[in-house]
């Protein structure tokens, strides 16, 4: 392996945050673009708005679609997976850090400036020795606990599901036939008073969700039992160093944004794409065929782009927690023995890729998928963004009308 100097290493720790800024950048970008994008098209026409009013409700509108493509479905894991956390069978068993099994791994936390007092670490028997950072949901206080619990079990339901799908059909089929026995007007007083009253609801279970799991998140150290024997190993205190990397980024919690968020940027990424094509000239069959050809170059790009960057974001965290734990060459040798026998057994490209990040020190540039992803989101943003330009600064004032 290439040899490691204190100064290389903080420059390929650089260069890799770097990386993994940018693909967040890649996903996000197009929801933070949106405002803009709309607005342009929105402020132009036979009934154009003002900008304020016309940025105000975009940016509206990226955040409903924030609030329903990725905030909801998360919220719903975290409760999915509290309940089912709280029903195991085994409860985990929290690392009593006095006992002498335990005192290479304590020793192994302290020489990282963590306290294992503070630490949340849980033992597990495990036939696979693989030490885990996980993020453990933590329900609402409370009734409000166990109302969200009430509410998972119903989802859990597919029958329920089956007979709230049947009676919205039979009601979209026999309203035309049905006659209520009372005025329609006096529900508008008792609907909004519900409406408000379901809206202050799910603001506090959001409230209490983003608290709990954001602001002062419990994330459990699951250590099995086999690392106490596991660190005896050459590669033992390296692969430990490897996940406290993990652990002090916050990646567990990273994990679970990257599971949503790649579906409200691909959402954006349509809206900006469409935006943008309204806006274009198509006074002849010419300029219509290159505004079709540009709509469909800025669509493909940012949902490549998209897509990359959520492949590659995994990769570049296991790339970063070896950099931090690889100190000097004898460890890079290790890290790299351990990874060429898991390969053997389990080929997977993210290996692969990580091998050859540590074969070269990280002097070959970063891996293609993350290249590919900077370079598509660049095409998305060109065709995404000019034609906007051009509303704002006047070139194409008046096209969309």
């Amino acid at each position: 392996m290439t040899a490691t100097s204190p100064v290389r290493r903080l420059r390929r720790l650089r260069r890799l945050r770097r990386a993994e800024r940018t693909c967040w950048t890649v996903l996000i970008g197009p929801l933070c673009a949106a405002p803009v994008t709309g607005a342009s098209v929105m402020t132009t026409g036979d009934d154009p708005l003002s900008v304020p009013a016309a940025v105000g409700g975009t940016a509206f509108l990226a955040v409903l679609v924030l609030l329903v493509v990725f905030l909801l479905p998360l919220v719903h894991e975290w409760r999915a997976d509290s309940l089912s956390g709280r029903e195991a069978d085994e409860a985990p068993h929290p690392v009593d850090w006095s006992a002498k099994g335990w005192a290479r791994v304590r020793d192994a936390f302290h020489s990282a400036g963590l306290d294992t007092a503070r630490l949340d670490a849980v033992s597990t028997w495990s036939p696979v020795a693989d030490l885990k950072v996980v993020h453990v949901p933590q329900p609402s206080p409370g009734r409000l606990g166990r109302m969200e619990d009430w509410g998972t079990r119903l989802q859990r339901r597919t029958s329920l599901w089956a007979i709230g799908a049947a009676a919205g059909l039979g009601f979209a089929f026999l309203k035309d036939r049905m006659s209520l026995p009372f005025d329609g007007d006096r529900l508008l007083v008792p609907a909004v008073i519900l409406v408000v009253a379901l809206w202050a609801v799910a603001g506090t279970f959001l409230y209490h969700a983003l608290t709990l799991n954001v602001r002062r998140p419990t994330v459990h150290v699951a250590i099995p039992r086999s690392w106490r024997t596991l660190l005896r190993s050459p590669a033992g205190a390296v692969l430990l160093r490897h996940e406290i990397s993990h652990l002090r980024h916050g990646d567990p919690m990273r994990r679970r944004y990257l599971r949503h968020v790649p579906a409200a940027g691909k959402a954006a990424v349509c809206f900006d794409g469409v935006t943008a094509l309204a806006v274009t000239p198509i006074e002849s069959p010419a300029q219509t065929l290159a505004s079709m050809a540009a709509f469909a170059l800025t669509l493909t790009g940012g949902l490549y782009a998209n897509s990359r960057a959520r492949r590659v974001l995994p990769t570049l965290m296991e790339m970063r927690a070896d950099a931090e734990a690889v100190t000097d060459r004898e460890s890079a040798d290790r890290l790299s023995g351990f990874l060429t026998r898991q390969q053997e057994k389990n080929p997977t490209r993210q290996k692969a890729d990580r091998l050859l990040a540590l074969s070269r020190g990280w002097t070959g540039g970063h891996c293609a998928p993350y290249a590919r992803a900077v370079a598509a989101a660049w095409v998305f943003a060109a065709g995404a963004c000019l034609p906007a330009l051009g509303i704002w600064t006047g070139v194409l004032d008046g096209v969309s009308a």
